[in-house]
């Protein structure tokens, strides 16, 4: 009988050693699981970011997207740029939020006056901080793709929805109809291979195909946004004279990196008296590619605020977007970020929004 409630004993010890051990496992993977899912928003924004836009103008490892087009390609299905990681010491200017408030309070005045040319290029897609970049300043918002985020219209942001390249040239289709938006934009820098990669002659048949056709419907359409690479502007005229006066765009769409305003400006001047239309800067920022001195905070706010000045002034350009309200500034240099780490409007944003 000692033996049996022995053998009993053991028994019992072992399920329970058992139980305990099998428990813990799954209770890491349900936490694991969880923490998975509670990141899944920021990485599938993060993805899209890298897939749609993780941009930059200038010659970079990133790896070549294909330039042929298949049905069964997806948003999701594009390479991830290589991109410049930039060190941690990398100092955030920062405007807390008493600052902040201090400073919205200062120049509402101006900014009632403002001219409301300015865009966001916003890749951060659902987030309430939204609201903190809409003033009289800034009217438009375009997120390198087809959606928009659900509470831009709310607070009062004209979107212009992107056929980026073949990534999504079927959601495209599918949701910019009628009614849809007011623009619509095309490629974005098809002259380079870490972007849409599209030759000029290919890009004039997508052209006609997705974007010709939107005028019919109350569109106002711009034109590819070629990088600031020379090659740019021979891809245009290349694509026009496939186009063959099949395409007519509304306005054209231009991205701009380097360090010279007086160059910007030469270089806006020149596409709109060079194509005969109305600008829109898409993306530009104080940035060299070739090695040179970025420059200070300091520097960078008074580029913005000489540029800015003079687009305000200048009836052919409508809208110009800074690069860039996101904190993930790929290789572009993150003083020019428009944003604090919490989401809210930094020094130069504040800048941005409100004076120029």
């Amino acid at each position: 009988m000692a033996g049996k409630i022995l053998n009993l004993l053991a028994l019992t010890t072992l399920a329970i050693i058992a139980s305990s051990f099998s428990a813990e496992p799954v209770n890491a993977l349900s936490t694991s699981h969880h923490a998975r899912d509670g990141l899944r928003g920021h990485d599938a924004v993060a993805k899209r970011k890298r897939s749609v836009h993780a941009k930059r103008c200038k010659a970079r490892s990133a790896p070549a997207e294909s330039a042929t087009p298949s049905s069964s390609s997806s948003e999701d299905d594009a390479p991830a740029p290589t991109t410049t990681t930039w060190s941690d010491s990398t100092t955030w200017t920062s405007t807390s939020s008493s600052a902040a408030a201090a400073t919205s309070t200062a120049t509402s005045s101006s900014s009632s006056s403002g001219s409301g040319k300015g865009c966001l290029a916003w890749p951060n897609g659902e987030q309430s901080y939204l609201g903190d970049y809409k003033t009289d300043k800034t009217s438009l918002i375009y997120t390198w793709s087809e959606t928009a985020p659900s509470n831009a219209a709310d607070l009062g942001f004209t979107f212009a929805p992107q056929l980026w390249g073949y990534t999504n040239k079927d959601a495209f289709a599918s949701t910019v109809t009628a009614g849809y938006a007011k623009y619509a934009l095309f490629l974005n820098e098809p002259n380079e291979s870490g972007q849409s990669n599209i030759d000029a002659t290919t890009a004039a048949g997508l052209w006609q195909q997705y974007m010709e056709p939107l005028k019919a419907q109350g569109y106002q359409v711009g034109s590819a946004a070629t990088s600031s690479n020379p090659n740019g502007k021979t891809w245009t005229q290349d694509f026009f004279n496939a186009c063959n006066g099949g395409c007519n765009p509304d306005f054209m769409a231009v991205h701009w990196y380097d360090i010279s305003s007086d160059g910007f400006k030469s270089y806006v001047e020149d596409w709109h008296n060079t194509f005969n239309r109305t600008i829109w800067v898409t993306e530009f920022a104080y940035q060299d590619f070739n090695g040179n001195d970025q420059g200070d905070l300091g520097t960078i706010q008074g580029f913005m605020g000489d540029v800015t000045s003079w687009m305000d002034q200048q009836d052919y350009v409508e809208y110009y977007c800074w690069f860039g309200a996101m904190l993930d500034m790929q290789n572009v240099n993150p003083l020019n970020t428009l944003m604090n780490p919490d989401g809210s409007p930094s020094s130069l944003g504040e800048q941005f929004l409100y004076s120029g």
